[in-house]
């Protein structure tokens, strides 16, 4: 009798969970019923990534199906690794960084010299409205910018420079995030920003002379 009581518990229990509307759960919240009572859930991370990862993936690669392709095997290995994440650390910055490693990996396979293309970004301007406060004047003028100057002088930048723009101004990454995904301290995060802002530009003025020259 104590046997069936329990499996209809366990039952129970499984009912419970599968009917438990989420919405509001954190990222970690919703791991932890993924990893200990239903992995089928897994699905509602997916749903909650996919739409930043593959824009994350896709101004980074420039492909639509390669960054759909990697967006799969992102997926795949943040499933195979759910159970070594550590939920005392933020997931976001958990998850970006396999799609981060991904990425460069895919690129170093190919040696993509051009693998950053930034489509049409009026989008941008929605996300200075929401800016900090604290924010300064070329932060500012960063996220403004969407002419195709800008868009071509972005991709003449190095890879370290590209990243860092990219996951500070388009994935709204802070910088211990940033951090986190590259595997670099913060100042290093700080300094990389800098003067990857330094040398977009020098790319803008450069451009610049060449049309007038």
């Amino acid at each position: 009798m104590r046997m069936e009581n329990s499996a209809q518990t366990r039952t129970n229990e499984n009912k419970f969970v599968n009917n438990l509307d989420c919405s509001d759960c954190s990222d970690n919240e919703l791991v932890e019923i993924v990893r200990k009572k239903d992995p089928d859930r897994y699905k509602e991370i997916i749903d909650r990534y996919q739409g930043k990862l593959f824009a994350y993936l896709y101004r980074l690669i420039g492909e639509r199906e390669e960054a759909e392709d990697l967006l799969q095997d992102v997926f795949i290995k943040a499933f195979r690794n759910l159970h070594s994440y550590d939920t005392e650390r933020k997931f976001s910055s958990w998850i970006y960084r396999i799609a981060h490693n991904e990425a460069v990996n895919h690129i170093k396979r190919k040696s993509l010299k051009k693998f950053i293309y930034w489509d049409n970004i009026t989008s941008t301007k929605d996300k200075l409205e929401t800016a900090s406060a604290d924010e300064g004047i070329e932060d500012s003028w960063i996220r403004k910018e969407t002419n195709e100057e800008v868009e071509a002088a972005i991709k003449r930048l190095p890879l370290k420079y590209r990243q860092v723009l990219l996951l500070r101004y388009y994935s709204d990454k802070s910088y211990e995030e940033i951090g986190e995904i590259l595997g670099k301290p913060v100042n290093t995060v700080g300094t990389l920003i800098k003067r990857a802002k330094t040398k977009l530009s020098g790319e803008l003025k450069g451009m610049e002379k060449e049309l007038f020259s």
